[in-house]
């Protein structure tokens, strides 16, 4: 069923609506489905599928957080994905291993941001020979040192996007709805009805809205800033060589920025943190000279010799919370909630906070 009004004027009802398609509402449509096949769903977008920050994403899941509540949605997710790619056959993750650059004073701290408990080693020769084969001029101060900790993963953010609502699209009663952009969210006749920019409407039971980066701009706006919610540019450059077999990921974790090779594209991904706040994603965007001056400052210090390589790059916008904690919570009732503010790591805290969004709704202990 995909109209968006009946033919006697009635909006079509759901048992459930999920505002956004990107990773955070796929995986919402598909928990929900899952936990019950009959519930019939609607998949909002003003957009189409996977697109924005999901389609953007670098997918690098570090099982990291900067707080106990965020670590503990980093090891939830990890556990979730496993789940999935059991479910699914695929998940479209891989391993990777990762070596951080830190500062020594810092290590400590570095440690304690690991969900699972686990902890950095100083690299071994083997180790640190193919870190100088793989990053040319490899360089760092003395205060400075280089660890090694468990592999993590690389994933595929819109291609698993894609197939979780392949899943959901396939039962008969559920529809994605593209080009409705939600503009009012209100009760109605005991249910929620949905009211888009050009006056279309349907109305759900109850209803998720996982807007990504358009949060502050829609029916969840005020709810949004009143939790601290403001939205960033976000940068991640191409480094136009292609990744050696086996080629860790480089954390330059004092800088907030990694080099991680992205095997899809044979290239490498140098994502860093633009100055830019307050850039929403209807906006102009482009990678400027500021972001092009912190790349190549931070390529001079520790990896000279990718500069030649600096070529292109991706530019979007993603919605920050307090914390870098996502924001999980009702909004004017216990049938309408929001999952919001990825803060740069939506795609990997994704898993969590459907779960999470879903749980409110179906009145389950929240995780």
């Amino acid at each position: 069923m995909s109209e968006r009004t009946t033919g006697t004027g009635a909006a079509p009802h759901y048992d459930l609506a999920v505002v956004g398609a990107g990773a955070v509402g796929a995986l919402v449509a598909y928990y929900a489905v899952r936990r019950n096949p009959e519930r019939r769903v609607a998949v909002i977008t003003h957009a189409g599928r996977g697109t924005g920050a999901t389609r953007l994403s670098a997918g690098f899941d570090t099982t990291t957080g900067h707080n106990p509540a965020q670590r503990a949605m980093a090891a939830r997710s990890t556990a979730l994905f496993a789940e999935l790619a059991a479910g699914l056959g695929d998940a479209g993750r891989e391993p990777v291993e990762v070596r951080w650059l830190v500062a020594r004073e810092n290590t400590a701290a570095l440690d304690a941001t690991m969900a699972d408990g686990g902890r950095t080693r100083p690299v071994t020769g083997e180790q640190r020979a193919l870190l100088d084969r793989t990053f040319p001029g490899l360089t760092h101060s003395a205060d400075e040192v280089l660890l090694s900790s468990a592999a993590m993963t690389a994933g595929q953010p819109q291609w698993l996007t894609d197939r979780l609502l392949d899943e959901v699209l396939g039962r008969p009663d559920n529809t994605l709805l593209e080009g409705f952009r939600v503009a009012e969210v209100h009760r109605t006749g005991g249910h929620v009805e949905l009211v888009a920019a050009d006056g279309s409407r349907i109305t759900a039971t109850k209803t998720v809205l996982a807007p990504g980066p358009w949060v502050l701009d829609g029916p969840v706006a005020t709810a949004a800033r009143e939790s601290g919610a403001r939205v960033k540019k976000v940068v991640a450059f191409h480094i136009m060589t292609p990744p050696p077999p086996g080629a860790p990921a480089l954390v330059m974790e004092d800088a907030d920025a990694f080099l991680l090779p992205h095997r899809p594209g044979g290239h490498w991904i140098l994502s860093i943190t633009s100055p830019d706040w307050d850039r929403g994603p209807d906006e102009p965007l482009a990678i400027d000279a500021r972001d092009r001056d912190i790349a190549r400052a931070l390529l001079a210090r520790h990896v000279p010799g990718f500069l030649p390589h600096l070529i292109g790059g991706r530019v979007f916008s993603d919605c920050f919370t307090p914390g870098h904690l996502p924001v999980v919570a009702t909004v004017g009732g216990e049938d309408v909630v929001m999952a919001i503010g990825g803060s740069g790591s939506g795609y990997r805290l994704a898993p969590a906070m459907a779960e999470d969004a879903l749980n409110l709704l179906d009145g389950r202990t929240r995780t």
